[in-house]
């Protein structure tokens, strides 16, 4: 049986995220991504930081995704800074919780920068945020992201990163949805190929389906992806991490379902 996680929006209110207790208690899932609510009030960043804790009976693993988007962009030097708190002050966060791995997107050009610059930068800036990590024994992972303006689309550039980061505590996150939404995939032997060359760093899963046009967080089975054959080649290649459910949810039988659908691709 596989790993399950699911993803918890520091925008659910504390009735929601205690309704999600029983798919814990019940074994259904095995882990929980968490989100560092860096724009909420001081108040209710403590309601979603004491609701997830009630998770920590059932001893799940934890993982942290890290500020991401507009706010999370650290291959421009435009508020910087700012954007470079936020992200350690969730590394802080995520040990709260005895967090041991954190997501984070690699960035994307916005225009200011040539990519080459760009690209340095964020490894730069990427290799100070390990370092930060380390402190707390936080291992970083990079994520495979979309669009063309994005950094780490192809499998190249994230060892190209890898080479100018450096740290023993970096690591690959796959996005099987971003990577079939890019312009690289639309082929399940695109994803195979993608997973043999970061087998080797590969420590974390994001799972949700589309079909092909956008990153749509679908339900398996409602878009185009070949789960049974990608669970297939991440069984042969050893991988024993978390598969994170990034489907997009209401309810606790949502995710119960959700469950039993990747169950269901073994």
């Amino acid at each position: 049986m596989i790993r399950k996680c699911f993803t918890v929006n520091p925008n659910r209110t504390k009735e929601e995220i205690a309704s999600y207790e029983s798919l814990l208690a019940k074994g259904i899932y095995q882990g929980v991504e968490i989100f560092y609510p860096y724009k909420k009030s001081p108040a209710d960043r403590e309601i979603y930081k004491e609701a997830i804790a009630s998770y920590l009976k059932y001893q799940p693993e934890m993982v942290i995704h890290l500020p991401h988007g507009v706010d999370g962009n650290i291959a421009t030097r435009q508020d910087l800074d700012q954007r470079m708190s936020w992200i350690k002050d969730a590394i802080e966060f995520a040990s709260y919780f005895g967090i041991k791995k954190a997501t984070l997107h690699p960035g994307f050009c916005d225009g200011t920068l040539e990519r080459s610059e760009a690209i340095h930068l964020a490894a730069k800036n990427i290799k100070a945020l390990c370092r930060y990590a380390t402190t707390f024994g936080i291992t970083i992972m990079l994520e495979n992201l979309i669009g063309e303006a994005e950094l780490m689309r192809t499998a190249d550039e994230y060892f190209e990163l890898k080479a100018l980061i450096d740290e023993p505590n970096l690591k690959f996150i796959f996005d099987v949805a971003h990577f079939h939404t890019s312009a690289f995939c639309h082929q399940t032997s695109d994803i195979i190929e993608f997973v043999d060359k970061i087998k080797d760093d590969l420590y974390h899963v994001h799972i949700s389906d589309n079909d092909g046009t956008r990153d749509m967080h679908a339900a398996i089975g409602l878009g185009k992806i070949d789960f049974k054959t990608y669970f297939k080649k991440l069984a042969e290649i050893g991988y024993t991490g978390l598969y994170s459910s990034e489907v997009l949810f209401n309810s606790a039988e949502d995710l119960e379902k959700t469950a039993i659908a990747m169950d269901q691709q073994l």
